[in-house]
């Protein structure tokens, strides 16, 4: 009988773990979003044209 409550605190500290995971996760991306979308949204209210994003240069050769 010992076993049953046991495993009972394991699941849920198993699952409440899980839940902190997903959570984090979530926060993550929606921060990601939100930071990506205010320097548009600024530009959109200030009336100057979207500044641009400009992706990482890359170190390799490009053909010419």
């Amino acid at each position: 009988m010992a076993a049953t409550p046991f495993d009972a605190a394991h699941r849920k500290e198993q699952t409440q773990a899980q839940l902190e995971a997903a959570l984090a996760a979530y926060r993550e991306m929606l921060d990601t979003y939100v930071h990506n979308r205010v320097p548009r949204a600024a530009a959109e209210a200030d009336g100057s044209p979207e500044r641009r994003i400009t992706e990482p240069q890359s170190n390799s050769v490009k053909p010419q």
